[in-house]
């Protein structure tokens, strides 16, 4: 009983707790840009790198996008896509940020650490979905 008033209490201790115990979705892609990233001889190639694994991220992010949808009430569903519209604004203003925040420094490793930054945005919202929809499958007995 203890679990559950902190599971109602606590939705981002919930999504954290899930997120940890579940299989994080994407991990190929992360050994991937990892591979991609080791074999990379220059700046150019570990931006690329990020870029593609950037891509990658967002493809399983629409993935886990769909599965939350999946089975949802119309009014849930509805508020589950009026919040990833509101979050695709929030992303757009955050990414033209970073651009200009990053293009005003000198060096190319900038450009590594803006595709950085926005690979880490997308592949964080991919296993957040992942682990909402994963936290209304409570059947796992650890409860």
């Amino acid at each position: 009983m203890k679990k559950l008033w902190l599971l109602i209490l606590c939705p981002s201790v919930l999504l954290t707790a899930l997120a940890a115990h579940a299989e994080v979705p994407g991990k190929a892609i992360d050994q991937k840009i990892e591979a991609c990233s080791k074999k990379a001889v220059s700046t150019l190639d570990s931006e690329a790198c990020l870029q593609q694994g950037y891509t990658d991220w967002d493809k399983e992010l629409n993935v886990q996008y769909q599965a939350l949808l999946k089975g949802q009430p119309a009014a849930v569903k509805k508020a589950i896509v009026q919040s990833q519209r509101d979050w695709l604004t929030y992303q757009k203003s955050y990414f033209n940020a970073l651009d200009n925040f990053y293009r005003q420094q000198q060096g190319t490793v900038w450009g590594i650490v803006d595709a950085q930054a926005k690979l880490d945005f997308i592949r964080h919202k991919a296993i957040e979905l992942n682990a909402f929809a994963g936290s209304l499958d409570l059947s796992n007995g650890q409860g």
